[in-house]
C-alpha cells in the first residue's frame, strides 16, 4: 500500500476542509493543505527524508557489520601474537598489551585496536 500512495503522490490525499491538521499522522496531514501546490512539494520532502532515512539506516547496518568483522579479524591477529607465530617481539608487545595482570586475554575493542596501533609503530621502527 505504501507503494501505491508513494507512486501515486500528494494527489492521494486530496484537500479536505473538515479535517485538523492535529488529528492526522503522517501524510494524511497533507489532506489539510489546501494550497496543492505545497502538498506536493511537502510530499517531495517527505519522501526524501524517508530515502535519507533508510539510506542511513543501511549505511549503519554496513559500517557495523564492516566494524565487527575487522574486530575477528583483530582477535585472531592478536591470538597468534601471543602464540608467539608473529616472532618475539610481537609476542612481547602482545603480551603486555592484552594480558591483565591474572596472565588473562584481553579482548576487548579498544585494546586490541590499542595492540594493532603499537604493533604497526612497532614495525615501522624496526623495518
Amino acid at each position: 500500500m505504501a507503494d501505491r500512495i508513494r507512486s501515486s503522490g500528494p494527489e492521494a490525499y486530496p484537500y479536505d476542509p473538515g479535517l485538523r491538521i492535529d488529528s492526522q499522522r503522517g501524510l494524511d496531514r497533507l489532506r489539510c493543505v489546501a494550497d496543492r501546490a505545497l502538498a506536493a512539494i511537502l510530499f517531495a520532502l517527505f519522501e526524501a527524508a524517508e530515502r535519507n532515512s533508510a539510506a542511513a539506516t543501511a549505511g549503519a547496518s554496513e559500517l557495523e557489520t564492516r566494524r565487527m568483522t575487522e574486530l575477528e579479524a583483530l582477535k585472531a591477529y592478536a591470538a597468534r601474537a601471543l602464540e608467539g607465530e608473529l616472532g618475539a617481539m610481537p609476542k612481547e608487545l602482545a603480551d603486555s598489551l592484552l594480558l591483565d595482570e591474572r596472565g588473562e586475554r584481553v579482548t576487548d575493542e579498544r585494546s586490541l585496536r590499542e595492540f594493532a596501533f603499537a604493533l604497526r609503530q612497532l614495525r615501522r621502527l624496526a623495518g
